[in-house]
């Protein structure tokens, strides 16, 4: 290598060395920039203290309007609750009181009864006793009409479960199989609600008179 070559290879080496030192001065000893470390402090848009701050005051407010809704709702179960004690309370009494009236009007039956009973003073007064008697059968009738309780009607109607109770089968000429043909009890109904079936029996078709008629093929004469 000629001496001219040599110092030029020399100077190279010194420039780089240069360089090398400038850029270790520059960068600090974490090895980032001061503008990278500057860049780096900056907040970001999601960590923003503003926004945070609003997403926490929407929880609180949606925690307190979930409180308030629960306990709008105790308030209406516990409501509704004395409600359904209320009104069955109330539906006794109305029961109670109904039962009150019709006794109170059974009463006044009952005290015509005693008083036609005591103004007999034991004697034997058949038509007084028979108008007593039907005077009472007239009020017992009024305090039905007065209740909106009506007779069933049975005899000559076809037999109705839904109305009839059946006692018994009889024979009848008059009524035809499956239709009633005798009250044994009276039924009563209130509108479209029966209060108790009639008792009745029931036709079973004619008698049978086959065994009381002469045989068709026996002689007049031996």
């Amino acid at each position: 290598m000629t001496r001219k070559s040599k110092a030029k290879s020399e100077d190279m080496e010194q420039d780089i060395d240069a360089r090398q030192k400038e850029q270790s001065e520059e960068l600090p000893e974490n090895g980032v920039s001061e503008d990278a470390a500057e860049k780096s402090d900056e907040p970001t848009a999601s960590g923003n203290p503003t926004e945070v701050d609003k997403s926490e005051a929407e929880v609180d407010d949606l925690k307190q309007q979930v409180e308030e809704l629960e306990d709008k709702l105790l308030r209406a179960a516990a409501e509704f609750e004395n409600f359904k004690k209320r009104t069955a309370r109330q539906y006794e009494q109305i029961v109670s009181s109904a039962g009150d009236r019709v006794l109170g009007d059974l009463l006044e039956i009952v005290d015509n009864f005693d008083r036609a009973m005591a103004h007999s003073n034991g004697e034997a007064d058949i038509d007084g006793l028979l108008k007593g008697m039907k005077l009472i059968g007239n009020q017992m009738n009024d305090l039905l009409k007065k209740y909106n309780v009506e007779p069933i009607e049975a005899v000559g109607s076809p037999f109705d479960p839904s109305l009839h109770e059946a006692m018994m089968q009889i024979a009848s000429d008059e009524h035809e199989p499956g239709v009633v043909a005798m009250e044994i009890a009276r039924g009563y109904r209130r509108g479209d609600q029966v209060v108790r079936h009639s008792r009745v029996g029931v036709s079973s078709g004619p008698a049978n008179n086959d065994k009381n008629e002469p045989e068709s093929g026996s002689s007049e004469d031996e």
